[in-house]
C-alpha cells in the first residue's frame, strides 16, 4: 500500500514538474513583469509609390498602461494596419496566455514610403509581441508577410514576388509566406500571326501559367517556406536560447 502511494506522489510530480515547463509561467499573478520588454521583426510590403518591394522593421514595446494598442509611424497607417495590431495583441495573448489589460502595446514602424497600408503585416507583429512577452528575439535574416486572423491563422496576401525578390535583395536567407501562395498564377502573352491575302492579323492570347517561388528564389540564396498558423511561424522565427 505504502508503496502505491509512492507511486501515485511521483507520478503526480511528474505530471506538476511538466505542466511547469510546457506552460507559460507569467500570470495576472506576476503584474509588472513584463514591464519594457521590447522586440522587433522585418517586414515588407509593396511600395505605395511604385509596384516593388521594400523591407522595413516593426518594434513592439510592452509598457505599464490601460490595455491600448497604439502605432507609432512614419508613413502613415491606414485603418486596417490598426485592426491588425489589435488582431495580433490578442492572438498574443491567446498564445502566451498573457493578459494585457494592464499594458499598452506599441508598435512602431520603420519602412520607406508614404503610405503603410493593408494587413499583410499582421503575421510579423503577433511574432514580435510574443517575442517580446517570451524575452526572445526573431531572428534577423528572416521575414514573413501574412495577415493574422483571430484563430491564429496566417492569411493571404499580395505582392508575393515583389515581396521575395525585395527580401533577397536585403540579404534575408528566409521568407514565409501563407499557406498556397507559393506557386504564383501569371499569364502569358501569346501571339499568333495569321495572313490572309496581302493583310496580316495577329491573334492575342493570355494562357495561365505558374511561377514556383521556392524554386525560383533559391537561385538568389533565399528560402521560401509556407506556414499555415502563427504557431508555425515561431518555429522558424524565434531564436532558440542556449
Amino acid at each position: 500500500m505504502r508503496k502505491e502511494i509512492i507511486s501515485y506522489l511521483s507520478i503526480f510530480l511528474l505530471g506538476v514538474l511538466t505542466g511547469a515547463v510546457f506552460f507559460h509561467p507569467l500570470s495576472e499573478s506576476s503584474p509588472g513583469i513584463l514591464e519594457g520588454r521590447e522586440a522587433e521583426a522585418n517586414i515588407v510590403a509593396v511600395s505605395s509609390l511604385e509596384d516593388v518591394g521594400v523591407m522595413g522593421k516593426v518594434r513592439v514595446q510592452i509598457l505599464p498602461g490601460e490595455g491600448r494598442v497604439l502605432i507609432s509611424t512614419n508613413p502613415f497607417v491606414e485603418p486596417d494596419t490598426q485592426y491588425s495590431a489589435e488582431t495580433a495583441v490578442k492572438v498574443a495573448s491567446k498564445i502566451t496566455g498573457v493578459d494585457f489589460s494592464d499594458y499598452d502595446i506599441i508598435f512602431d514602424f520603420r519602412i520607406n514610403g508614404t503610405v503603410l497600408g493593408g494587413p499583410s503585416a499582421g503575421a510579423a507583429m503577433t511574432v514580435a509581441l510574443i517575442a517580446a512577452v517570451e524575452n526572445s528575439s526573431v531572428r534577423e535574416d528572416a521575414v514573413i508577410t501574412g495577415t493574422i486572423e483571430e484563430d491564429g491563422k496566417i492569411g493571404e496576401v499580395g505582392g508575393i514576388l515583389e515581396k521575395a525578390q525585395a527580401a533577397a535583395q536585403s540579404g534575408m536567407k528566409l521568407f514565409l509566406l501563407p499557406e498556397g501562395q507559393s506557386q504564383i498564377k501569371y499569364y502569358e502573352k501569346i501571339v499568333k500571326e495569321r495572313r490572309v491575302g496581302e493583310i496580316t492579323f495577329y491573334e492575342i492570347h493570355y494562357v495561365p501559367s505558374y511561377l514556383n517561388l521556392s524554386e525560383y528564389m533559391s537561385s538568389y540564396g533565399l528560402q521560401v517556406v509556407e506556414v499555415s498558423d502563427i504557431r508555425e511561424a515561431l518555429y522558424y522565427l524565434l531564436e532558440k536560447s542556449g
